[in-house]
């Protein structure tokens, strides 16, 4: 069943995006992901060549994790395309693994799913019809493309499927063998009102 396109001028839907991504980037990967409400996105959409495709930081039940999980899945395969799904709020507990990434000229693929928020808690915590305050897990939305060029690395912002434009030169670059610094999307993205896998986890919490 095809699913509703909820995508806005300015925020794109993380279905359409991953779909997108998925045809963009090359099929030899290793695709990594960080845990939070973004996570079923990249592993739903972002196909993997093998077993081997696939690095998921669940086990540990933390956010934060995926960057520097993306960086050891990058050395240890060398000849797949490393590419990370990570929320804003984990991406940026982790960001100053960024700069190992630059410095060790990984091209490595971070695909940010930025929603302001920690999506997961957003969800778990506005449940029901009591008005709450979710002040503590959302904030104002970070420019994360602006942060990750002070690293060093290319970024992009994504709002719509036509940012999508330099990701294709960057992958030009990659399959060309020219391209060693990381790639950064920051991508705005519209609220699904939480997604499937996190309502079935938090049932009956």
């Amino acid at each position: 069943m095809e699913t509703p396109d909820l995508s806005t001028p300015t925020r794109i839907d993380p279905r359409v995006l991953s779909r997108e991504l998925d045809t963009l980037l090359p099929a030899e990967r290793i695709v990594s992901v960080d845990s939070g409400n973004f996570m079923g996105y990249p592993s739903q959409y972002l196909a993997v060549p093998d077993e081997f495709g696939f690095c998921f930081t669940q086990a540990f039940q933390a956010v934060g994790l995926g960057l520097s999980t993306a960086i050891g899945a990058a050395m240890a395969q060398p000849g797949r395309l490393p590419v990370l799904g990570a929320g804003d709020g984990g991406f940026l507990m982790g960001i100053s693994e960024l700069e190992t990434a630059v410095r060790l000229g990984l091209p490595l693929v971070c695909i940010v799913y930025n929603d302001a928020a920690y999506g997961a808690e957003v969800h778990h915590f506005g449940h029901g019809d009591e008005e709450v305050d979710l002040g503590s897990v959302t904030f104002p939305d970070t420019d994360i493309a602006a942060i990750a060029r002070g690293f060093g690395a290319e970024a992009v912002t994504v709002r719509t499927v036509e940012d999508l434009q330099s990701v294709e030169a960057w992958v030009a670059a990659y399959e060309k063998g020219t391209q060693d610094r990381p790639l950064v999307i920051d991508a705005k993205i519209a609220s699904d009102g939480g997604s499937w896998w996190l309502a079935e986890a938090f049932q009956g919490h």
